[in-house]
């Protein structure tokens, strides 16, 4: 057993006590054995109460070490679970951050960006409304292909809806790093928005073909916000040319006004044949309160036949008796 160097330090000190105790008896002239035997006795039971303490002391160690060891496997096990953890959502993170890299390179090209656009407005069309109710990348008769015309039963012509959305200025307006440059840029987009609005009422709006007003769609409801915010006479001026600019929501909006008024003229166009398929259903009510009411008259006649055969069935039971009767007399 290897004692820690200050318990030897104690136990080396004890033994010179020792030695000098001996050597003290043994200076007396009149030492006799009986002492000497006394002190060693003495000091055999001091040896082992130290060498005791000692061991006790070593175990409280070794139990102290053991739960310390087991304490720090728990943790590093607990360390490792909660680095898997970290692991794990530091994957996830890089895989938003190359969806958010991805997303950002498309809304910065500009044909991918028009992509985008048409994919969202397509998405939105196409849940909303019956299939032969409307129609992508449509070529009208002027030659312009519009993202998405839109049959509508109470509208003379197509509604037309743009998806091609000029938005690099006010990117760069969000970008901005002085007033000026914000002002600068601010200015150059709502210049961007007045052009579009204007190019959108010259390409799609034709008399006699399509409606008389065209939508702008926008797949950002910020950027729509923004746009009515900054630029307030932008309202004036799409109500001049017809060409209003909508968001997700707002076309949402107009698609289910739509999808309602394709249902109400489906159940007008459908009246007829309706009213027709009622009447043949009364016609089959009447029918069936017809036999119904024969069935039950089948049934009170049997009932009546079944009334009558038990009638003669006891008639024929108290002949039958007499006739026993008759027998037994004999």
């Amino acid at each position: 057993m290897n004692f820690p160097f200050d318990i030897t330090i104690i136990l080396i000190f004890i033994a010179i006590l020792v030695i000098i105790s001996l050597i003290f008896f043994f200076s007396n002239n009149s030492a006799t054995k009986e002492r000497l035997k006394i002190l060693l006795e003495r000091q055999d039971i001091f040896q082992k109460n130290i060498v005791d303490m000692l061991e006790k002391g070593v175990n409280k160690i070794d139990d102290k070490f053991e739960k310390s060891s087991y304490n720090q496997n728990q943790n590093i096990q607990f360390i490792r679970e909660k680095i898997g953890l970290i692991d794990k959502a530091q994957e996830n993170i890089n895989s938003l951050t190359e969806n958010v890299v991805s997303l950002k390179n498309i809304l910065s090209n500009t044909t991918k960006r028009g992509r985008f656009g048409e994919l969202i407005l397509e998405n939105l069309v196409s849940d909303q409304l019956p299939k032969s109710h409307y129609d992508f990348q449509k070529t009208l008769s002027n030659n312009n292909r519009v993202d998405c015309v839109i049959y509508s039963p109470q509208s003379e012509g197509m509604l037309c809806i743009d998806s091609k959305f000029p938005r690099e200025n006010y990117e760069k307006v969000s970008k901005s790093t002085t007033k000026q440059e914000e002002v600068h840029f601010l200015k150059k987009f709502k210049n961007d928005v007045i052009k579009h609005i204007e190019d959108v009422s010259k390409k799609y709006i034709i008399p006699g073909e399509t409606s008389e007003m065209a939508l702008i769609f926008i797949p950002s409801e910020s950027i729509y916000l923004d746009i009515f915010k900054s630029f307030p006479d932008i309202s004036d001026i799409s109500q001049q040319r017809k060409s209003f600019i909508i968001s997700p929501t707002t076309l949402w909006v107009i698609l289910s006004s739509i999808e309602n008024i394709v249902r109400d003229k489906r159940i007008k166009d459908n009246a007829g044949l309706i009213q027709s398929h009622l009447s043949l259903l009364i016609k089959e009510i009447d029918r069936l309160q017809y036999r119904v009411k024969k069935l039950d008259s089948h049934f009170s006649n049997a009932q009546n036949d079944l009334n009558e055969i038990l009638t003669t069935t006891k008639k024929l039971t108290n002949k039958t008796q007499k006739i026993i009767k008759i027998d037994m007399q004999e």
